[in-house]
């Protein structure tokens, strides 16, 4: 169909922001699982798929922030079980108490 055709592009800086465009580059080859694009220039290269805005599903919304708020309880609860078994310290805890903290963050 028109306009689901891989887009071969760079990235073009404009002042402090930037945006892809297609210009100097161009797709010679491939097929339905793989794209050759060839560009006159060096630079940040990219295959844009979703030409066109992709709708928002609801449920993919729901899902996202169910998984987003599991996600963080559980971390909080981790980086606290870490924090008052002080009788399990060991480097290992320390490493997955960072770890945790990090995501957490």
């Amino acid at each position: 169909r028109v306009g689901e055709e891989p887009l071969c592009v760079s990235w073009q800086a404009v002042g402090t922001e930037g945006r892809w465009t297609p210009l100097g580059c161009t797709r010679v080859g491939g097929d339905a699982f793989h794209s050759i694009c060839t560009c006159t220039h060096f630079s940040t290269f990219a295959i844009l798929m979703a030409i066109r805005p992709i709708t928002e599903s609801f449920a993919l919304t729901v899902v996202t922030y169910v998984g987003m708020s599991v996600s963080l309880v559980c971390l909080f609860l981790a980086i606290v079980t870490f924090l008052l078994c002080r009788s399990l310290w060991s480097v290992s805890v320390t490493l997955h108490l960072q770890l945790s903290i990090c995501l957490f963050a």
